[in-house]
């Protein structure tokens, strides 16, 4: 297999079962990206996703955190690595981004990186994130996945990066980020690689080479038994007997564990169901109900969380495609755990003409049963279900939408019979 074919396997297979791949920072804009990305070098996303929510609380902006003094920011890192040095680096940071950048974080690499506690990995990450710009951050993961899958042949991060950027299309290269890092957090994990759920082995280089290895040892411990059977041949009945167990322990193949197909969770609503009555506070503090909502087509639709990518992508394009579907009488109703605060930035910044209800007590999640286990790059965990409902005007529901295709979403329920 050519290195050309090899990552047109791998981007091709990324294309079709993972088409949005996204950080698994919680931020909501570039200067909470750029304090978490800086906090989780050499600590994991879930630890600092544990600590930013407080952090964020306390400064909440670039001109906050400049005033901070390292002790106290310091106190509400602790639990994350180096907590002393980041906390020096997130102050001086934030003095630096005002003062030098007037408080806008600079799209450029090279700029980026003159900021403290920001290196090239981190400035990668904010301007393919923020940016959209063909960057490729190389944390571990990406280093250890592409050297393993035969994509890179490189001693370091820096050789990685160009080596990929150079054989990756520009439009992928922000994505291959993402799926590389994922693929190596969830699959492709360090010591013990899980080839065995490994959708990638087609292309991958250490596979190939474990097969090798892996046949050189099964004809090596043939041959052995062969050996230890003539020998058996001409020795007494309980050597026989004895050579014959142990020669047989070593040559049986090792069973392997059977795994069980994972099924991610689903409604338990049906078309044809009532749907479940609902009611709850949108980001304007207006509540809105199922019940005052009757005589129209009802556009329910259920997200993981504000201000995320995939979930930015299905809200622009249901705004997008508003009108369209206003005409055909819908209304549009956002539904997530997150509240109202939350709920009013994320319409406000990317002026959504709709009602996202904050479901803070998940009342209606769990009546419309869109809370359950779910799996994302080998990852198991519970969260909201990525689910639409189509209610009619008689408070039926006449589809449900589990497939949702976030960047044409809007279009998708456009093209409903």
């Amino acid at each position: 297999m050519t290195l050309k074919e090899r990552y047109a396997g791998v981007i091709d297979y990324f294309i079709k079962n993972v088409p949005v791949a996204e950080t698994e920072l919680n931020y909501s804009n570039p200067f909470e990206l750029i304090v978490a990305v800086i906090l989780s070098a050499q600590c994991t996303d879930k630890r600092i996703n544990q600590v930013t929510p407080k952090l964020f609380k306390h400064f909440p902006n670039a001109e906050t955190l400049a005033e901070a003094s390292p002790d106290a920011v310091f106190s509400l890192i602790r639990s994350v690595s180096y907590p002393n040095n980041k906390a020096k680096h997130l102050v001086n940071m934030a003095n630096m981004l005002l003062k030098d950048f007037g408080g806008v974080i600079p799209s450029d690499i090279t700029q980026l990186v003159k900021l403290p506690g920001v290196g090239r990995k981190t400035a990668n990450v904010v301007a393919s994130v923020i940016y959209d710009k063909p960057a490729m951050a190389v944390d571990t993961h990406v280093f250890r996945v592409a050297n393993r899958l035969g994509l890179t042949k490189a001693k370091n991060p820096l050789q990685s990066e160009l080596q990929l950027i150079k054989h990756i299309p520009e439009q992928y290269i922000a994505s291959a980020h993402h799926w590389l890092i994922l693929h190596g957090r969830y699959v492709c994990i360090a010591r013990t690689p899980k080839c065995e759920i490994c959708p990638l082995t087609k292309w991958c280089l250490f596979y190939v080479k474990s097969l090798v290895f892996a046949n050189e040892k099964n004809i090596s411990t043939a041959n052995n038994i062969q050996m230890n059977k003539k020998i058996s041949d001409k020795t007494p009945h309980l050597l026989q007997k004895k050579a014959t167990t142990k020669t047989s322990a070593k040559g049986s193949p090792r069973p392997t564990p059977s795994s069980k197909k994972f099924q991610a969770h689903s409604t338990s609503l049906k078309v044809g169901d009532k749907a479940p009555a609902f009611s709850g506070r949108d980001q304007n503090g207006k509540v809105i109900s199922l019940k005052e909502l009757k005589g129209n087509n009802v556009v329910l639709y259920f997200y993981p969380k504000d201000n995320t990518p995939t979930c930015t992508l299905e809200a622009c394009s249901l705004r997008d495609e508003h009108q369209f579907l206003s005409k055909k009488n819908y209304t549009v109703i956002g539904v997530s755990a997150d509240d109202e605060k939350t709920h009013l930035k994320f319409a406000s910044k990317f002026e959504l003409p709709f009602s996202l209800i904050a479901d803070t007590d998940m009342s209606i999640i769990k009546a419309y049963d869109v809370w359950g286990t779910k799996q994302f790059m080998g990852r198991i965990y519970d969260g909201i279900i990525r689910t639409t409902f189509i209610i009619n005007p008689k408070g039926i529901i006449s589809h449900i939408i589990t497939d949702v295709k976030s960047k044409e979403h809007g279009k998708q329920i456009l093209n409903l019979n």
